[in-house]
């Protein structure tokens, strides 16, 4: 009589690491626990405006009554007619908040995490993801004050805005390759997220947003702030809602170039060190 031979399973832990595996893992992963994405989401929103009494009303007004402010003091100072000033700094004030709270407040996102990571298993991308998701949405209620600015001012519309959805989704995609490296590092190095604040202060000031970019005659800043990734999302959004055009198709080209070489930096930086951030928080 025959014994029955038995199989001995193995598990390599380093089998399947790549990218690609990366990716299909994580993109089942993400649908099943989509509402756990969603409760993330939520619960931030809530958190920001608990115990307000007007809550939710606050991503509309608080950037409505900023921007106001800030196009009286610098169309006063640049002597620039308050409508048409208004709409230039509100649609890349706008753009640049949703850039810059995303990457800084992401770039936490992992150590915020370390709670839920070391007692439960949900996919670790989802934190990055929530925290686009949360910029997002506060762009969008904030897009509502911008539309009735405009509209106040007599801005004019166009075909252009057609693009919106696209342009939003570009930048949003862009800026989730950028939480996923920064969110990575700041776990290794805990002050990145301090340096980040003052890096982005300063990138501010380098691009065309409280000024135009017509009032720089100098080639040479002029070329420095053309090396500024963020200028050409703005500029993305200032053709769409300020210039009321369809923008450029070689402006869409590089839009397009910076959010796949940030998606696939960020995504394989994170599949590199997915499974050892837990081990350094």
């Amino acid at each position: 009589m025959k014994k029955k031979e038995t199989q001995l399973s193995i598990f390599d832990s380093a089998k399947n690491r790549g990218l690609k595996d990366f990716l299909s893992r994580n993109f089942r992963e993400l649908i099943i626990y989509r509402y756990a994405l969603y409760n993330l989401i939520s619960t931030n929103l809530r958190a920001r405006y608990r115990r307000s009494t007007i809550g939710f009303l606050w991503t509309l007004l608080n950037p409505l009554f900023t921007m106001i402010i800030i196009a009286v003091v610098f169309s006063t100072l640049f002597k620039l007619p308050f409508a048409d000033f208004g709409v230039y700094l509100f649609s890349g004030m706008l753009t640049w908040t949703l850039i810059s709270n995303s990457v800084v407040s992401g770039s936490m996102s992992m150590i915020n995490a370390e709670g839920y990571l070391k007692k439960v298993y949900v996919p670790k991308l989802i934190f990055p993801l929530a925290t686009v998701g949360v910029e997002t949405i506060n762009f969008l209620f904030s897009l509502i004050s911008l539309f009735v600015l405009a509209l106040f001012l007599g801005a004019k519309a166009s075909w252009g805005l057609l693009f919106l959805p696209f342009a939003l989704l570009m930048t949003a995609l862009f800026v989730f390759g950028l939480i996923a490296i920064v969110s990575i590092l700041t776990v290794y190095f805990r002050d990145l997220a301090h340096i980040l604040t003052i890096v982005f202060l300063g990138l501010f000031y380098l691009t065309p947003i409280m000024y135009k970019k017509e009032l720089i005659t100098n080639a040479d800043l002029m070329n420095l702030i053309k090396m500024n990734p963020f200028y050409y999302y703005i500029e993305l959004f200032h053709q769409i809602i300020y210039e009321a055009k369809v923008p450029d198709s070689s402006l869409w080209l590089i839009c397009g170039l910076l959010m796949v070489v940030s998606l696939i930096v960020g995504l394989y930086i994170f599949s590199l060190k997915e499974r050892d951030i837990v081990y350094r928080l």
